[in-house]
């Protein structure tokens, strides 16, 4: 009897033993699958720009500011036409496709092929305007556990990092933009950001009410009555219960 019961203990055990392994290896696959598949997706519209040496002084012309990489947006739409644009971090693991459904839900867990993938892509908020004619346009990322997506959102909360990633870039089928990072702050999940905001004014009144939170100081400064739209990045953070991480940005339009 004593031997029968330690025969069923080892079965138990080895059993949970199998299922533990099959957990993690199917976890593992999933941010493979998640990893190969951006890393493919990049490779193919993204290309990079050679850093030009500089000209002596009388014959530079005026500088021309233009993104870090081109994005072949004709072939990505292709792909999907939810592609709303692509954003860039240098040095960073952000270099991603940005979607816009029809709702917040399908790309949570859905890549730029609408395979189901528990990373999901980074995407706008479906009720902003395509084009960031919104006071606030929001861009939501997985904070996932092998550092992709949107978590490293959450290293602003070290001045040092700021300091040497002050700066994103988001590249749109009709305008690109470079994203001066002015904030970045823990927030609720009903904080009055999601609302984006009716008007101007009252995003400026919020980044008042916010501005002593953040966790950075920004290299340049705006005066916020200027500030007509943000786009703000949120992922998912452990500070309390629904917690979230933001990252203000103003765009500016360049070539």
């Amino acid at each position: 009897m004593k031997r029968l019961i330690i025969n069923l203990l080892l079965i138990f055990f080895l059993g949970v033993l199998l299922y533990s392994g099959y957990q993690l290896y199917s976890i593992y696959s999933e941010y493979q699958k998640g990893r190969s598949e951006y890393k493919r997706t990049s490779e193919e519209v993204v290309t990079k720009k050679e850093e030009k040496k500089e000209e002596k002084a009388a014959e530079k012309p005026a500088p021309v500011e233009t993104a870090p990489i081109d994005v072949d947006f004709n072939k990505l739409l292709k792909k999907n036409s939810d592609v709303a644009g692509w954003i860039y971090c240098p040095d960073t693991v952000v270099n991603y496709p940005v979607m816009h459904g029809e709702d917040n839900e399908l790309y949570l867990h859905h890549m730029v092929n609408k395979e189901y993938n528990f990373a999901g892509c980074i995407f706008e908020d479906y009720r902003n305007t395509r084009g960031q004619k919104d006071p606030a346009t929001i861009l939501y990322g997985h904070h996932m556990k092998d550092g992709s997506m949107f978590a490293m959102l959450h290293d602003y909360t070290d001045q040092k990092y700021y300091d040497k990633h002050p700066t994103m870039w988001y590249l749109t089928p009709t305008q690109n933009y470079r994203l001066d990072l002015i904030m970045g702050y823990v927030a609720g999940e009903k904080d009055p950001v999601y609302s984006l905001f009716e008007t101007p004014k009252q995003m400026q009144d919020y980044l008042r009410s916010v501005k002593e939170k953040s966790t950075f100081k920004p290299k340049v400064t705006y005066d916020i009555d200027s500030l007509y739209n943000i786009i703000v990045l949120s992922t998912c953070a452990y500070e309390f219960q629904n917690a979230r991480f933001l990252v203000i940005a103003v765009p500016i339009p360049i070539q």
